[in-house]
């Protein structure tokens, strides 16, 4: 009878890695747990403390994982399930059907029976008589000890070496987390953590974000990986390497990427933090094929940095939305003149890099409720980053902020030191807005509304340029202009501006057009106003308001009785008009004044 090799009944002793050892070197860890896995049959039946000991039975071949050992007379005496567990018993305790026993304990989940030869007996005998008896017939790995195998010496074994193996885990996790922690409360960002990932794995590291875009990555002992190259197989990798994360998540993924041409094994970990996916740390192990030894540590590594590494994420993604609400701050002292002296604002600006001398226009966006909330003030920042980097002109500043659901951008159009002629100014901005409003209604799928004010020549009259755009929207949006529009463009309402809001621009209005709102003057006011902007044709009026040409004619009759006027003469359908307008912008005007400098 063969017999198998000796091994010493204990556990190796490693000491743990160092972070720098670099790999591979002598003081790389290599405990037998994380070498070979779980504890299996055949490993067990290796200690020496069980010797001689023979597998008689193998039950179609396999090596089960052993977690616990039970006496066959408790492994009976429960109707629960015996997964991972071994059941030991003396040779005369499986009675005279052993075939339909070890039947029943594989039904249960039993993955091994440790069979002792009884007290006196031939241990080499029983194993030839066994081997060509019921034993063979078994479905279900049976292994023969020596009569001086008790139960208390397997079971205890059985232990140890299963302890043995989850000490040897955490102390590498502890190794590991330690690390990765000491560069975390440094500060030290993704590419450190990275570079660490990479010295501790001895393979080449990457951090990807949710859309598995490479946001660090780290070559390990000249591997030939570039980073364009892993950053275009992460996104070509299989879907099942990379799976919808869910609270059920269980453990690294590992699979094979192809980066061009190099094929490598990768072991990913996916990064939550409070139920928040944020992305994934891999480790790419380019043996072929790889070590057990080898993957078993890159699981743990995996597994420690994914919640270090999100952490730092939060913390980048915090500093982050700080700065941004600060600047947002400036932008909008800028918009509402919330400095309190010159200085104020020239130590403010001084900080930003923004020149207070230089020439300002301020464009402004409305009909971004897709695009914006205020319960995502990452999508609020993601924007207003995206629209100052659109379209950017080296040394000209461009700020950007979110004002409601209006996006505003103080866009500088010339440098105080170069200069340039206002019409040139007036044109760069116009061209802003109109690449603006491409963009934002490209990214909305539908059509958004863009307006600018006038140029101003300080940072300090900025308020003044933000009014003249809001005042511009305001108007785009009830003449339903369809092209980007400034105030300048709107070069009536310019002139009136300051009329229609004065007493007597109100009172003009108020009184023209009061016979035309009264509560019993149904839609008089509609008429009177598409029959004037229609040039007094009766007929395209009726066709526009969708009413029969008499009933168009009854009521014009009414309104010009009214207004106690002839509508039909131009003088009057003029005055109608301006009041019309005036009142329209003054109500824009009111409006964005109240914007501007909110009570």
């Amino acid at each position: 009878m063969a017999q198998l090799p000796a091994e010493r009944n204990e556990p190796e002793r490693t000491e743990p890695e160092r972070p720098d050892s670099g790999r591979p070197g002598p003081g790389r860890m290599s405990a037998p747990a994380l070498s070979e896995g779980h504890l299996t049959l055949s490993r067990l039946l290796l200690v020496r403390a069980v010797r001689p000991a023979t597998l008689v039975a193998a039950g179609a071949g396999a090596d089960p994982v052993i977690s616990w050992c039970l006496p066959l007379d408790e492994a009976l005496a429960t109707d629960g399930r015996l997964d991972e567990v071994a059941v030991y018993a003396r040779a005369s305790e499986l009675g005279t059907d052993p075939v339909t026993l070890l039947s029943a304990l594989a039904a249960r989940g039993a993955v091994a029976v440790i069979v002792a030869s009884d007290a006196g007996a031939d241990a080499a005998a029983e194993v030839d008589a066994v081997r060509t008896g019921w034993l063979s017939q078994a479905a279900i790995p049976v292994a023969v000890l020596p009569a001086s195998v008790g139960y208390l010496r397997v079971s205890r074994l059985i232990g140890e070496l299963s302890l043995a193996r989850e000490t040897h885990e955490l102390r590498y996790g502890l190794t590991v987390h330690r690390a990765l922690a000491e560069l975390l409360h440094t500060g030290a960002g993704l590419t450190a953590l990275c570079y660490q990932l990479s010295r501790l794995s001895g393979c080449p590291a990457a951090i990807l974000d949710r859309q598995r875009r490479l946001l660090a990555f780290e070559e390990s002992q000249g591997r030939g990986l570039s980073p364009l190259a892993v950053g275009q197989a992460m996104r070509e990798a299989a879907v099942e390497l990379f799976p919808e994360v869910s609270p059920a998540q269980a453990g690294p993924m590992i699979g094979v990427v192809d980066f061009g041409g190099l094929r490598a094994t990768c072991v990913v970990e996916p990064i939550v933090l409070a139920g928040r996916h944020d992305g994934w740390v891999v480790v790419i192990e380019s043996g072929d094929p790889p070590h057990p030894h080898d993957l078993a540590e890159h699981r743990v590594v995996v597994e420690q940095a994914a919640m270090i590494v999100g952490t730092e994420m939060l913390r980048m993604r915090s500093v982050e939305q700080a700065e941004e609400r600060a600047r947002g701050d400036f932008v909008q002292a800028l918009l509402h003149g919330r400095f309190t002296t010159a200085h104020d604002l020239q130590v403010r600006a001084q900080y930003y890099g923004f020149p207070v001398s230089g020439a300002y226009g301020v464009v402004v966006a409305s009909g971004l409720a897709d695009l914006v909330s205020s319960e995502s003030p990452a999508a609020m920042f993601q924007l207003a980053r995206d629209a100052a980097r659109l379209h950017a002109t080296p040394g000209r500043q461009t700020l950007a902020t979110v004002v409601g659901d209006v996006l505003v951008v103080i866009r500088e159009v010339s440098h105080p030191e170069r200069g340039g002629p206002a019409d040139a100014d007036g044109q760069a901005l116009a061209e802003y807005a109109s690449k603006l409003e491409s963009e934002l209604a490209r990214r909305a799928g539908r059509s958004v509304l863009v307006a600018y004010g006038r140029v101003v020549g300080q940072a300090a009259a900025i308020p003044q340029s933000y009014r003249d755009a809001r005042v511009a929207l305001g108007l785009r949006q009830r003449l339903r202009i369809d092209r980007v529009c400034g105030f300048g463009d709107l070069r009536i309402y310019a002139t009136l501006a300051d009329l229609a809001v004065s007493p007597a621009g109100k009172a003009f209005a108020s009184e023209m057009l009061s016979p035309l709102r009264g509560s019993r003057a149904e839609d008089l006011e509609r008429v009177v106003i598409e029959y004037i902007e229609t040039g007094g044709n009766v007929n395209a009026t009726a066709r526009n308001l969708h009413i029969h040409r008499n009933t168009m004619l009854y009521k014009l009759d009414r309104a010009s009785r009214a207004l106690r006027l002839d509508l039909r003469q131009a003088e009057h359908q003029f005055s109608v008009w301006l009041a019309y307008k005036m009142a329209m912008l003054a109500e824009a005007t009111e409006k964005a004044d109240h914007d501007v400098r909110p009570h």
